[in-house]
């Protein structure tokens, strides 16, 4: 990904507070996993009988859920009405712990009292308005149970460079009966998806862990006669999940994409920023944003739904050119093989066009420390035949998924999922996606509940999973 400070100087109207924003490691982090790599081959490794368990990504009623709504979300329309379509299509009877911007909490609540929640069942976190948190709430922390007494946690990793984010579970720990803890592990709960006798993690934090535990002043010390990736096993297990088989989510070798890109379609030069929200050994850098985990049903094996940029444009008749189709057939591939019933649905990488830049001051940028990645693209542009003062279109791309959705498959309430919607002005496009995810979670046995349109959403690299932490699930 490129640097923030590059970032926003070719980009100078991308939303504030993207997902990608500071949890995407700068290129030497980059080349740091991927030196790795030839140790990190996908594996499945058995965690020992320990206490922790994580609360679950798909099994039992949604009976606590964590949001965190900053003020920047709040004062924007976009971005409140996919909060309170949330809000709204959540069972009256879920409790709901709300992180919140002190001088915000009278519009706060008043989207809980609109949707009909009782004031009981709404537990309030006020944040002084100086806390700079976002409200990407499934990040900074992972939620557990230790089953040795019944305690739940949120636990947070060893680093989380978010914005103010890291300050959310110990004030979260003030006003419900939970604890906050931190382990020596390298993770974000955009990046892990619990399953019934497994839990998924993407590679790229597996392999910063790594990268971690081998690393100077190293919180902890690897025994000896043990390698770095059994120590990290062994780690996640004794801090996260005992119970459940471990499986690390990733290809074999990075993926071969650079963070830029200079193109020409007819007449027209841009400047691709291609590497935006992928990860090295991931897709997408959390695995929330292409994996879904649907439970069990007819059939043999664990349900799963894996993201397809090819489906996406087929409906669409759009094609990115750095959708990566292989890595996620790849990925699908995997999980099949590790036992899993996976069914492909459509996912969709989608352009936004940005301002101007000359060759010439493209060229300028890139010999500015720092900046050398920025190179490769503009001999690319050279190459295709634009001269130093011809202007190339800064050309951005996020990922617009439906696998980033609510799931519940309970015994007592039945199974929904919470889905958000795209095919909205100006996206009119995408509406044949929407309905052909609707059809799609129908045929599996679910109530679908449509929720607003997430765009603004997509565009800074998150949806709905993103913007809560479930807490408790029920039966």
């Amino acid at each position: 990904m490129a640097s923030s400070s590059l970032y926003r100087r070719l980009v100078p109207d991308a939303p504030q507070y993207r997902r990608t924003e500071g949890d995407v490691y700068a290129t030497p982090e980059d080349e740091r996993r991927a030196r790795l790599a030839p140790r990190l081959a996908p594996q499945v490794a058995k965690p020992g009988l320990q206490s922790p368990a994580l609360v679950s990504s798909w099994q039992g009623a949604i009976e606590e859920i964590l949001f965190a709504f900053p003020t920047y979300g709040v004062a924007s329309a976009e971005l409140s009405a996919g909060y309170k379509s949330v809000v709204a299509a959540l069972r009256p009877g879920t409790k709901f712990v709300v992180v919140h911007h002190q001088s915000r909490r009278f519009d706060v609540a008043e989207w809980f009292d609109d949707a009909g929640h009782p004031a009981g069942n709404v537990t309030y976190v006020p944040l002084p308005d100086y806390v700079t948190f976002t409200d990407w709430a499934e990040d900074a922390y992972v939620a557990l149970l230790d089953t040795e007494d019944g305690t739940p946690y949120l636990m947070e990793p060893w680093e989380f460079p978010r914005a103010g984010d890291a300050l959310i579970s110990e004030s979260v720990q003030e006003h419900v009966s939970l604890r906050s803890a931190q382990a020596p592990l390298i993770f974000q709960g955009g990046n892990c998806l619990i399953g019934d006798r497994f839990w998924l993690l993407g590679k790229d934090y597996f392999a910063d862990t790594v990268a971690l535990v081998e690393g100077r002043n190293a919180p902890v010390t690897i025994p000896p006669g043990t390698t770095a990736p059994a120590f990290v096993t062994r780690l996640f297990a004794d801090y996260l999940d005992a119970g459940r088989t471990l499986l690390v989510v990733g290809t074999e070798r990075p993926i071969p994409l650079r963070e830029f890109y200079g193109t020409r379609e007819a007449d027209t030069y841009f400047l691709d920023i291609a590497g935006d929200g992928v990860g090295t050994f991931q897709p997408i850098f959390h695995i929330d944003m292409f994996v879904t985990l649907v439970g069990d049903g007819a059939g043999p094996g664990f349900q799963i739904l894996v993201g397809s940029p090819a489906l996406g444009a087929e409906l669409t008749g759009s094609q990115s050119p750095f959708a990566l189709d292989d890595v996620y057939d790849s990925i699908a591939a995997q999980l099949a093989a590790a036992g899993m019933r996976v069914e492909r649905n459509p996912l969709v990488h989608r352009p936004e066009i940005g301002p101007a830049f000359t060759v010439v001051e493209l060229r300028l940028m890139a010999n500015q420390p720092g900046n050398e990645s920025l190179l490769p693209a503009v001999n690319d542009l050279i190459a295709a035949g634009a001269s130093e003062r011809d202007a190339a279109r800064v050309r951005t791309w996020h990922h617009v998924t439906w696998n980033n959705c609510l799931v519940e498959n309970a015994a007592g309430v039945g199974r929904h999922v919470y889905l958000p919607t795209y095919g909205h002005f100006p996206n009119e496009d995408l509406e044949p996606v929407d309905e052909e995810m609707k059809a799609l979670w129908e045929r599996l046995g679910f109530e679908v509940h449509l929720l607003g349109d997430f765009n603004p959403f997509a565009r800074r690299q998150g949806v709905v999973h993103c913007i809560k932490k479930y807490l408790h699930r029920g039966e």
